[in-house]
């Protein structure tokens, strides 16, 4: 957990993760030994077409989950977490269809890694209920695979009307390299199930596999804060070209952005010495 510079509490989860109940390489135990090892106050466990029951280990939440996959001519993920029954859906389900019964059960839908699924922002703005997507998956990276960041595209969809909370998770199915470098931080008065899907669906989230980073709009100022200092920090909107786009020089601790009429939306990115992103969510105008 950590304090932020109001006094805000934020949890460490990771939402996206695998075991022996599909294809992951961990028993649920072992898994969730490993992610609290590893200092996470929750995860929710999210295998493939299998439902996993809420629970809690040694202190750390566990929230039900579970991934509906499609690939025919195309590729969709979507994972679900948070939900309080089985949604008992078909395996040929259609992504809609995944979406609208997460939902029913009370859970989380969130459009897993569209970039390395090649998702198509026209066919992302036609989905309805969409409650989140991950800007970073850890498993689409080296050493597994390709495509890891998905900030671009959905920067793209975004501006064609496409609107959900950014997540970053693992995607765990290796607990190698995989684990422990997708992250979210969730603020929240306290660990609960309750409180942390609140957080998540109000935005109160904080992406990044490195620094923490906090944000605000102060008037026109987009303002962005790195308390532990990053190597740059950067400016995401629909415009082309911005000369405010990059903040660097020496340990950037704090960014601004000064928003003019032609911005319908804006994010930042963070980037430590060490390579490690912290992500913003999206301020829509």
């Amino acid at each position: 957990m950590i304090i932020d510079s109001k006094g805000n509490k934020w949890y460490k989860g990771n939402l996206h993760m695998h075991t022996t109940s599909s294809d992951g390489a961990r028993t649920p135990a072992e898994a969730m030994r490993i992610y609290k090892d590893k200092g996470y106050d929750f995860i929710a466990l999210t295998d493939h077409w299998h439902v996993n029951e809420p629970d809690e280990y040694e202190g750390m939440l566990v929230l039900s989950g579970v991934e509906y996959d499609l690939t025919r001519d195309e590729c969709y993920h979507i994972v679900g977490y948070g939900l309080r029954e089985d949604p008992r859906l078909e395996r040929e389900a259609e992504p809609q269809q995944m979406i609208d019964a997460i939902k029913s059960a009370g859970g989380v839908a969130t459009l897993a890694h569209p970039a390395w699924s090649l998702q198509r922002p026209d066919k992302m703005v036609q989905l309805k209920g969409v409650d989140c997507t991950e800007i970073y998956n850890s498993v689409s990276g080296y050493p597994f695979s390709a495509r890891p960041y998905s900030g671009t595209l959905i920067d793209v969809a975004t501006t064609m009307g496409f609107r959900a909370v950014l997540t970053s998770t693992d995607d765990t199915h290796y607990y190698g390299e995989d684990a422990g470098r997708g992250i979210v931080y969730v603020k929240a008065t306290e660990l609960s199930r309750d409180a942390i899907i609140s957080g998540i669906l109000k935005g109160d989230v904080v992406p990044t596999n490195g620094p923490f980073i906090e944000w605000e709009l102060r008037g026109s100022r987009f303002a962005v804060t790195v308390p532990d200092g990053c190597r740059y920090v950067q400016f995401f909107t629909n415009k082309y070209y911005s000369p405010q786009t990059t903040a660097t020089g020496g340990t950037v601790r704090e960014a601004y952005f000064d928003v003019d009429p032609k911005v319908t939306f804006i994010r930042a990115e963070a980037v430590g010495f060490d390579g490690l992103t912290a992500y913003t969510q999206y301020i829509y105008f």
